[in-house]
């Protein structure tokens, strides 16, 4: 005889199966869906497991529910709707004004995590209650408060959230950013280090304010140092920072402990961290930054250093995998619209054909160049890295100019510092970074508009605008002090629960922790020249599109009968 729990499992499984059967016979798919669930929670995947196909691992339960379908299955079933129901009116008991809808054909079954690492791993904890307020007033009981809201270990962002009827019902999900129940660190023993590197971007300063808040403020660590200079300020000696120096930093520019590209040295670094006694390093900057900073967390684990290696990304052109946007990203869009603006001015009045040619940043992908250009509405050619420039013929860039002239009597164009390398070819000059250094797409064409319309017997003025130091040394704006404070916040939160080798992002909409190595795995990221963004761009600009069409992808085989 079976127990109610059993009964109501049971109806769960056997009222899925018959939908989901249906569905699949309707639309003669011949695939079978697994529905192999245990009362409580799945058993671990092997990492052998994890390379197969989860559809090829499942099993089809559908003859052991067709044996127990009878009253007892209608029954749970009918339980289990209830139950549904009534969680969500007890989420919304206005309703929502419409009738609700269960589509069968859309699910999530099997969420695999992406798994930050911990410091208890190879080094023991404090393992101390996490409470509001620490260094608030010293250490006294009544001077700190709970917090509102504790994360778990399994509250988890979703990565896809778009879902479409009969896709895999897998998917994978990001560990969420925010204060723990238990923390690994004494915090009045943490001694922090804060170090900026690569180019500089609006809101760095908000970051080391956040952090250096955050760490005396919410918590009451012993001592904060800023490594002057990037990577190479670990040869040197910090600065000590304090409440006191960091008060109005959020109205400057720039980063007040400096920065700087290169000079990684990891015994240098190592070296530092012990000599300061150095607990927790947090390290802002893009995906080069952040691939040291996991050298520096794998040889803190080798060598079994209590220490938390934390990042926050930045990258004015937003080219960080795997995050909704990065900090600066906002405001540099913001600030590109008076250059463009600037442009598109000297363009109006200088009679006649004036054309204005504005320079923005994006190396590798044309994130800002895209924005701003929706943004402005006022741009009537966009040229980034993800497209290809094509000077002649139907599709090119120069009689689409002279159509534009002629409708208007101007035109302004934005250029993305990356794009043209399928016309220059790709350079073999690095930075000390490690970039390459990119064809100065904007001059070449101006000369080349020039050019054409001599060859047409028509005169062509063209200015040329290049504002990134501008938009790279200005304060963050509203949005970005905002991010960036949270971003501080939720860092310090992660290093405080132990976590290591990780990175802290928005994902959704919502702050997540990210590990290093799956940040950067595949970034820097470009913009999907297929996707929505570039046809919203096109549908201002009126520009001939150059991307070759998407490759239809191969059928795939059926997977293997279990």
């Amino acid at each position: 005889k079976m127990s109610e729990r059993e009964q109501f499992v049971l109806g769960v499984t056997a009222g899925l199966a018959v939908t989901l059967g249906a569905y699949y016979a309707y639309t003669g798919g011949a695939r079978k869906r697994a529905l192999e669930r245990a009362a409580c929670a799945r058993p671990a995947v092997a990492d052998a497991d994890r390379q197969q196909p989860v559809k090829a691992r499942r099993k089809s339960v559908a003859g052991a529910l067709a044996s127990e379908a009878g009253d007892a299955v209608a029954s749970a079933w009918r339980t289990a709707k209830e139950t549904v129901l009534e969680s969500l009116k007890a989420k919304h008991p206005e309703g929502f004004g419409s009738e609700l809808i269960l589509l069968t054909t859309v699910a999530v079954e099997d969420v695999f995590l992406l798994p930050v690492p911990h410091l208890s791993d190879y080094h023991a904890g404090a393992d101390l209650p996490n409470r509001m307020g620490i260094g608030l007033s010293g250490t006294k009981a009544e001077h700190m408060q709970a917090y509102n809201k504790l994360m778990g270990d399994q509250d988890v962002i979703i990565h896809d959230i778009v879902r479409k009827a009969g896709a895999d019902p897998v998917t994978t999900a990001y560990l969420r950013a925010g204060p723990r129940t238990v923390i690994h660190f004494e915090p009045n023993k943490v001694r922090a280090a804060i170090v900026t590197c690569g180019g500089l971007c609006p809101g760095l300063n908000n970051i080391i304010q956040g952090l250096v808040r955050t760490l005396i403020s919410l918590y009451g660590v012993e001592k904060v140092y800023g490594v002057r200079g990037g990577y190479g300020g670990f040869a040197e000696a910090p600065i000590e920072l304090t409440l006191e120096r960091v008060v109005g930093l959020q109205n400057k520019g720039g980063t007040m402990i400096g920065s700087g590209r290169g000079s990684f040295d990891l015994a240098k670094t190592i070296g530092f961290l012990k000599q300061h006694r150095i607990s927790q390093l947090y390290v802002v900057g893009g995906d080069g930054t952040h691939r040291a900073a996991n050298k520096i967390a794998d040889e803190a684990r080798r060598l079994k250093l209590n220490i938390a290696v934390c990042g926050v990304p930045k990258t004015i052109d937003n080219d960080i995998d795997l995050l909704d946007r990065s900090f600066g990203f906002s405001t540099a869009v913001e600030e590109a619209q008076a250059a463009i603006l600037s442009a598109q001015t000297e363009a109006r009045c200088n009679l006649p054909n004036g054309i204005g040619i504005v320079k923005l940043m994006g190396r590798h992908s044309g994130f800002i160049a895209v924005h701003a250009t929706m943004c402005s509405g006022e741009v009537d050619l966009c040229l980034v890295p993800e497209v290809p420039v094509v000077t002649e013929g139907p599709l090119g860039i120069l009689p689409h100019l002279e159509r534009v002239l002629e409708r208007k009597g101007h035109a302004v164009i934005v250029v993305a510092e990356g794009a043209g390398e399928e016309i220059f070819g790709t350079s073999a000059v690095l930075d000390a970074g490690g970039n390459r250094k990119l064809p100065e797409l904007g001059l070449w064409l101006k000369d080349q508009i020039v050019a054409y319309m001599q060859a047409r017997g028509k005169v062509a003025t063209v200015k040329y605008v290049d504002p990134s130091y501008m938009i790279r040394s200005v304060p963050a704006n509203a949005s970005d002090s905002i991010y960036c404070e949270l971003l501080a916040q939720n860092v310090v939160h992660g290093a405080m629960a132990g976590y290591t080798a990780f990175s802290v992002g928005m994902r959704n909409n919502r702050l997540v922790y990210i590990p290093i190595n799956a940040m950067v795995k595949k970034s820097p990221r470009q913009m999907d020249a297929h996707g929505q963004t570039w046809e919203r761009v096109l549908s201002i600009t009126r520009q001939p599109n150059t991307v070759p069409p998407k490759e239809a992808k191969a059928p795939q085989a059926p997977a293997p009968p279990p």
